[in-house]
């Protein structure tokens, strides 16, 4: 018999993920996570829930469940421990579609931390993974689950592009929820950019390539994080190629998340495992980033075991959370306060800005994306350089092209003149 929940949960215990990374002989690393309960004290005892969460004949090792499973936990808190004893249900075989419905609607309702309500998008995802949860019970149990899969789906027809007809299940519950814009400032004039690049070499010495790395090839904070020295036993992380002495290509090796520091702490996801270029508008300005970084790690300490290109004051490869927070740092201590005495009025007012707003590593990303479509980068080439597997935000960057506040920059001279200024602090008033 399946051990699921004990049959009279006490109040104060509540279900949550336990998610634990490790790697495989081969340092390709991987996630595992569980659904348990747990009190005040810590963990009182894993179930088998998760077993429930999604069934494929093949899934990649790195696969994990984890998002799904906090959507479940959330159903399962709502149901059986604080609407219980309203809905009469002590098992999570008592769950009914009707139940469900409630849960969905609530969700759809309740503000976030923030005030704000959840998006369309995240809520199609709950109702997904608890759905599918329910009814891998109903497939495994029969009989013993109080919802059907009946209860759980409805069949949707359509027809392919070849005119075929196909059949579809969709989830059969329906939610209002409130239209909630998810809303991030990333805004980075040029004017802005060229000041805050060479600030970095200034006092963000340890994130200030990969910075230009995000600038220069729209790679995200945590997938800079995964990234390898040259000369990493690991591999290679970085591969540039001359011709003659010219540059003609750089690569950066983002194709798996492997394990980069010795204690097994998460550095960070890469969303999208790939190899990166370098945009040919960026290449040298990219080299000579990476020269001024290679000066810096040559006065650092780092683990030579996987030399990760990123690294914290321990010598270990730095995580997102160290990259974002220093991050953070530069723009409120520096970056904010020079914008706000600038004479540039503009300037002042990006910077009035900023105090409103909270400026994330994502700027540096839509900065490049924004560069590449102003230099006539059409759907294919731009989701190719951002590295992207759905064409649809290039398609949103093209439909926007008109209303880019952004200064046109033409050839390579001005991106390798903002890399090599030497930055001065601005005079006391």
């Amino acid at each position: 018999m399946l051990d699921l929940v004990d049959s009279n949960p006490v109040d104060f215990e509540r279900y949550g993920v336990y998610t634990f990374r490790t790697s495989t002989d081969d340092g390709l690393v991987y996630a595992r996570s569980f659904i348990v309960l747990k009190n005040g004290y810590g963990i009182v005892r894993f179930t088998r829930l998760h077993e429930f969460a999604g069934f494929k004949n093949y899934k990649p090792i790195t696969s994990d469940a984890e998002g799904k499973l906090y959507h479940i936990c959330g159903m399962l808190n709502y149901v059986l421990v604080d609407h219980g004893k309203e809905f009469g249900v002590k098992h999570v075989f008592m769950i009914t579609a009707d139940m469900l419905q409630k849960y969905f609607d609530a969700y759809a309702y309740e503000k976030k931390s923030d005030g704000s309500f959840r998006t369309k998008e995240t809520i199609c995802k709950c109702i997904s993974a608890v759905t599918h949860f329910m009814a891998n019970l109903s497939w495994k149990y029969g009989g013993q689950v109080a919802v059907k899969r009946a209860e759980l789906y409805r069949d949707h027809f359509y027809y392919d592009k070849q005119g075929r007809k196909k059949r579809e299940a969709i989830p059969a519950f329906q939610v209002n929820g409130i239209p909630e814009e998810k809303k991030i400032f990333r805004e980075l004039p040029t004017k802005a950019f060229e000041i805050l690049i060479p600030m970095a070499f200034r006092y963000a010495r340890d994130i200030a390539f990969g910075m230009c790395v995000q600038a220069f090839t729209g790679l995200r904070a945590g997938e800079v994080c995964n990234m390898r020295q040259e000369s990493s036993p690991l591999g290679s992380g970085l591969t540039i190629t001359r011709i003659d002495g010219v540059i003609v290509d750089i690569k950066i090796d983002i194709t798996k998340e492997i394990k980069i520091r010795e204690d097994d702490a998460e550095v960070a996801e890469i969303k999208r495992e790939r190899e990166q270029h370098v945009h040919p508008l960026f290449r040298e300005a990219f080299c000579e980033a990476y020269e001024k970084h290679k000066e810096y790690l040559r006065g650092v300490t780092f683990d030579k075991d996987y030399s990760p290109m990123f690294v914290n004051e321990n010598g270990d490869a730095m995580s997102y959370e160290s990259y974002r927070t220093r991050f953070k740092a530069l723009i409120n201590d520096h970056f904010r306060p020079y914008l706000i005495k600038s004479n540039d009025p503009e300037l002042r007012l990006y910077g009035q800005l900023l105090y409103e707003n909270e400026l994330g590593t994502h700027c540096l990303r839509h900065w490049y994306t924004q560069q590449i479509v102003l230099q006539g980068g059409g759907i294919e080439e731009v989701q190719y350089w951002r590295g992207d597997r759905n064409p649809q935000s290039a398609f949103e960057y093209l439909q926007n092209k008109g209303d880019l506040n952004i200064e046109l920059q033409k050839g390579t001279e001005r991106f390798l003149e903002i890399i090599t200024t030497r930055w001065e602090e601005p005079e006391d008033d």
